[in-house]
């Protein structure tokens, strides 16, 4: 996940962010974390909230949405190359190395004092071995290096953006990243993936590499397709541009709800795509509720929101069961005779059990934010130096007149 864009293609639009993707990368990084928590709940049924794995391809479609809006024509030199991993380091490596931590403590905690009530054979085994330690701190761990996700699982993306950013800025630097690799990008992976898949687009720790090109490249079309001739709704005033916003979230909804884990989920980044391109333009009444504080806030910590929320979605059950000194997983019925383990005893108290791991997430969430992330981005900044003279690379799709901020 990356930061929101800090400038418009309009002249006449204000110097800032894009604010109604912030609000919609705010929205979807709550939905993350309840699909990652089982409560008895009528929320874990919810269609909506059992494909939500399919968000984090709205986070690379943006991701590589951004990207481009901010380094398209920068990448011209391996000193911009450099200034530009240092700065994207600096912005996603200091908060996944504190979780991964975290995480080391928390197992080290089980083994010496029992918390979780684990025995010393289920600690550091398994999803949490000792050597997928070094994987995670270098980054490789979803480059099939392992059979399964391990230590803080949704971290797997991370990995992938990292070495994505590599393999944009290489081949900016080198050959220009053209329409035609944009385009290869964008049509190889879903390709390669409808045979290497049985789950659609759930690739993680295998493939996830491939589900991660495929939507930065589509980002980075839809950023110049946004460049070139930006969805204006002028003509047809706000109501048409409210209806098209409204179409495109009851799309994103019903397609996300119905696909599943099917071969038709590798289309999602395709479905994500056309919203950003309709919500860039902020010109309708739901641009304008995603632009809202609240919203807005969800945005900023969405990055801090992903990566902390899988602690608390494993500590929140072994802390209420040490505290309540009783087993709250219940059997929960899914229809058609079939069950499965959630927490809580009923509807009510898994929806409180919900509600209490959101709010401990957001609150843990704004602390990492305030004194990992930013720390951490402040110093890439300082390490990277003040960036060079822009210069438009004629003849590559990265070719751009005017100034851009520094992330």
């Amino acid at each position: 996940m990356s930061p929101p864009p800090t400038t418009t293609t309009e002249p006449s639009k204000a110097v800032g962010r894009f604010e109604a993707l912030d609000g919609w990368r705010g929205v979807c990084a709550c939905l993350v974390v309840l699909f990652h928590f089982h409560g008895y709940s009528p929320i874990y049924t919810s269609p909506l909230v059992r494909n939500s794995y399919l968000f984090v391809d709205f986070f690379f479609v943006l991701s590589g949405f951004v990207i481009a809006w901010n380094y398209a024509a920068r990448l011209g030199s391996w000193a911009e190359v450099r200034r530009f991993l240092v700065l994207r380091l600096g912005r996603v490596y200091p908060l996944h190395v504190f979780m991964l931590f975290l995480f080391l403590a928390w197992e080290t905690a089980r083994l010496i004092g029992g918390m979780g009530q684990a025995s010393p054979s289920s600690t550091f085994s398994g999803v949490n071995e000792p050597g997928a330690v070094l994987s995670n701190l270098f980054l490789v761990q979803s480059l099939h290096v392992h059979d399964s996700l391990t230590w803080n699982g949704p971290s797997w993306s991370i990995s992938t953006e990292v070495w994505t950013y590599v393999i944009f800025a290489l081949l900016s630097v080198t050959l220009g990243l053209r329409l035609w690799m944009l385009a290869v990008a964008a049509i190889v992976p879903p390709v390669a993936l409808l045979y290497l898949s049985g789950s659609g687009m759930d690739v993680t720790f295998d493939w996830g590499l491939l589900r991660c090109v495929f939507g930065f490249a589509l980002g980075v079309v839809c950023y110049h397709i946004h460049k070139a001739r930006p969805l204006r709704f002028d003509g047809a005033g706000p109501v048409a541009a409210t209806f098209a916003e409204f179409a495109v979230v009851a799309a994103v909804v019903a397609f996300v709800s119905v696909v599943g884990k099917s071969h038709w989920s590798l289309l999602a980044p395709f479905v994500f795509a056309v919203a950003v391109l309709v919500f860039a333009s902020e010109d309708g009444a739901v641009s304008r509720i995603f632009r809202t504080a609240p919203l807005r806030w969800l945005g900023t910590l969405s990055y801090s929101i992903y990566l902390t929320h899988f602690f608390f979605v494993l500590l929140f059950p072994a802390v209420v069961k040490r505290l309540v000194q009783q087993d709250l997983w219940t059997p929960m019925p899914i229809g058609g005779g079939q069950y499965v383990l959630a927490f809580g005893r009923n509807d009510v108290e898994g929806t409180l059990f919900y509600a209490a791991v959101v709010a401990i997430t957001l609150a843990f969430s704004a602390f990492t934010y305030r004194w990992i992330e930013s720390p951490g981005r402040d110093w890439s900044r300082r390490w990277a130096g003040r960036p060079a003279p822009r210069q438009a690379a004629g003849g590559t799709v990265g070719a751009s007149g005017g100034q851009m901020p520094s992330p």
